[in-house]
């Protein structure tokens, strides 16, 4: 059982066939580079989400104040699909390397905001709208940027290594990830809890923005996608890339949608909001917190690597429906055995074993999405079925999470929204055709 595109009468372009040409190093970095800015920022975020709390959101109650931090970086993610419908319809109609460029402008714009906003003794109720504005600006931006670089990376790939390829847009975002908590744990060694709410939370964010210029440049030299350009040559759009897409290819919109469910969850309920969770349920340290989290994004990308290559070998399916099995009956024991015991070598053992099988899905999921959609709509189906999971199951995972325990009373209550994710990405995968051998349109 299973769906695709229509392949009938298309031709294959030589550059979908299988060569011996090596990675391209320059493809992999135009590609990245805004999303792993946009990871590190959603990184450092989650990490002084305490110390922001305090700063833009002042309560009496500590948690109603995380609760308003979570929820704004819940909001940002809000603005995700009308930036992937606009800005992956451009890309699909001028380039993924014009959208590229106009995504990494618009992202650096989100992150000086943050960086620069007065708190709330400064400047009052408009320090909170401040952050909202930086979020959503940084939302918009990297809802547009999904789509895009995606594309750009996977249609540069030789087809026997689309797998490989794609899975460098995950890669990515665990170096940032790593990046980031390498930076926390730095500023938390460093600095004094006053230094830090001073002034300390905000030096990643400087940091973050110090990737920009890179970015602007690299994108502005390398060649457009060769994929999209015979596309463009070869066929003439009747309808919006956007139309198209849910018109004829809406099927493959929600298989996407599925599939990134699972993902999204895994990524923030796992990674993300372990520090909090770890904290503020289970009494660990920050610092402990963080140094988990490190270990868990090295686990992530070993997952991640390893299951680009298998799928090049064997097929996408088969380490994404082993990833979502092992999550479906290790991950209620795992998050049992930290609350019993919640040390950090358990928490350690704990995140990375999560992480490693979520990288297992993660790292086939962009070449196997991809594969999903002809040139001509790529960036805007992809960037549509992404960012509206996003939204609703990832962008608020924080706060979900956070409601489940205040609501049950119950540590382990989280757990059951992981396990959600899991069964549909499941079971979206059973009515998917897998296509890794087969080339790009």
């Amino acid at each position: 059982m299973g769906f695709s595109i229509d392949t009938t009468g298309a031709a294959t372009p030589a550059h979908t066939r299988s060569t011996a040409r090596g990675i391209d190093l320059r493809v992999i970095a135009v590609a990245t580079i805004g999303n792993a800015l946009e990871w590190f920022d959603f990184t450092v975020f989650t990490f002084f989400a305490a110390v922001i709390a305090k700063q833009f959101f002042p309560s009496e109650n500590p948690t109603a104040a995380l609760l308003a931090t979570w929820t704004t970086f819940g909001v940002g993610f809000l603005t995700r699909p009308l930036g992937g419908i606009l800005l992956g319809n451009y890309a699909d109609r001028h380039g993924r390397k014009a959208a590229l460029l106009i995504t990494i402008f618009v992202m650096a714009l989100g992150v000086a905001v943050i960086t620069l906003a007065p708190t709330y003794a400064q400047i009052g109720l408009a320090a909170p709208v401040l952050m909202l504005v930086g979020r959503f600006l940084q939302g918009f931006s990297a809802g547009g940027e999904v789509g895009s670089a995606t594309a750009f990376l996977v249609e540069h790939a030789p087809v026997e290594r689309r797998g490989v390829y794609g899975s460098f847009q995950m890669i990515a975002q665990a170096c940032a990830m790593l990046l980031g908590a390498t930076v926390s744990v730095a500023i938390t060694q460093m600095l004094t809890p006053d230094q830090i709410s001073a002034f300390g939370w905000r030096i990643p964010f400087a940091i973050g923005l110090l990737i920009v210029p890179v970015g602007l440049y690299v994108r502005s030299r390398l060649d457009e996608s060769p994929v999209f350009s015979d596309a463009r040559h070869e066929t003439r759009a009747k309808r919006s890339p956007f139309l198209e897409s849910l018109v004829s290819h809406w099927r493959q919109v929600l298989a996407g949608f599925g599939l990134t469910v699972y993902g999204t969850i895994g990524t923030y309920l796992f990674y993300y909001y372990m520090p909090s969770y770890a904290t503020r349920s289970l009494g660990v340290s920050f610092q402990s917190a963080v140094i988990a989290s490190l270990c868990a994004a090295l686990a992530y990308i070993v997952g991640t690597l390893a299951s680009g290559r298998i799928s090049d070998a064997v097929g996408r399916k088969k380490p994404m429906v082993a990833s979502a099995l092992i999550s479906l009956i290790v991950a209620y024991p795992l998050f049992r055995l930290v609350s019993a015991v919640p040390t950090l070598p358990v928490l350690i053992f704990v995140q990375c074993c999560l992480m490693l099988s979520l990288g297992l899905f993660q790292g086939a999921y962009c070449a196997f999405v991809c594969e999903l959609f002809p040139a001509r709509v790529r960036a805007t189906s992809l960037a549509i079925g992404y960012n509206f999971a996003v939204m609703i199951f990832g962008g608020f995972a924080g706060a979900i999470a956070t409601l489940l325990i205040g609501w049950t009373g119950d540590k382990l209550s989280v757990v059951y929204y992981g396990l959600f994710g899991a069964a549909v990405g499941l079971i979206t995968l059973l009515f998917l055709k897998d296509r890794s051998r087969q080339p790009l349109l």
